[in-house]
């Protein structure tokens, strides 16, 4: 089974997180992706594009999620 979650804004992706961590415990053999329409980078100086697509992983890191990139 393939479960996609969708968004429309990640920050740090605790929402995605939350949701995937729920849907995981009711269906553990799914592969769990997710899409976001927008990510911000908080107070980062100089963006160089505003639409600058990507792809990453958000994790637990024991204390708080971490989102690459």
């Amino acid at each position: 089974m393939q479960v996609l979650l969708i968004d429309d804004v990640v920050t740090k992706g605790r929402t995605l997180m939350a949701a995937s961590l729920r849907l995981r415990s009711a269906f553990p053999q799914a592969q769990i992706t997710a899409f976001a329409l927008v990510r911000t980078l908080g107070f980062v100086p100089g963006i160089r594009q505003l639409l600058d697509p990507c792809q990453g992983e958000i994790c637990w890191n024991g204390t708080d999620t971490d989102r690459q990139p």
